[in-house]
């Protein structure tokens, strides 16, 4: 009896495991997408930072081309995994061409979120299908630099006192040409 119901679970795993690959391989063929840029900046205004990516992508389907899709975008904990915030757009975008950039903009106002990983998919317009694979990237908001020159003049030492600059003193000899010398 145990055997039989370990068979059965196998058979329906492998199943399910088939079904979520054929999900994935349909994704993967009507659009790609890849980072170009990812980063975090500190806000101006008020506390927190603004995580930016930029992906480039490419749709095989051209039946897209012309309709409303979006794109999520996850920010997760990358110590613990946990998800920190999910984003897309609002009303969606839609796709004039087969390839081309997008944007994406989230904001974090929690200072204690250190190490973040995004996770990017381009999706049907109401987020229910992939359209592309996922792409990954890992940032650290700790490594941002302050916004404020201020703090940073506080831990310059102070600039050296610079020398005068060599001047040129003119001199005649006794027959009464000019010479120029460089002094030091």
């Amino acid at each position: 009896m145990t055997r039989s119901i370990i068979t059965v679970s196998l058979v329906l795993a492998c199943i399910c495991f088939s079904l979520s690959s054929a999900v994935d391989v349909l994704a993967q063929q009507r659009g790609t997408i890849s980072v170009i840029q990812a980063t975090a900046l500190p806000l101006v205004n008020t506390e927190g930072n603004q995580v930016k990516l930029i992906i480039n992508y490419s749709i095989g389907d051209e039946s897209i081309v012309g309709q409303k899709i979006n794109a999520q975008m996850g920010i997760y904990d990358r110590i613990n995994g946990t998800l920190i915030k999910l984003s897309s757009f609002p009303d969606g975008i839609i796709l004039n061409n087969t390839v081309g950039t997008i944007q994406l903009a989230s904001t974090l106002t929690d200072p204690k979120i250190q190490n973040i990983s995004t996770i990017v998919t381009l999706t049907n317009a109401q987020k229910s299908e992939k359209y592309s694979n996922e792409v990954r990237s890992d940032l650290d908001l700790s490594a941002i630099l302050p916004t404020s020159l201020a703090a940073l003049n506080e831990t310059l030492p102070p600039p050296a006192s610079p020398s005068p600059p060599p001047s040129i003193v003119e001199t005649s000899d006794s027959d009464g040409n000019s010479n120029s010398n460089l002094d030091e």
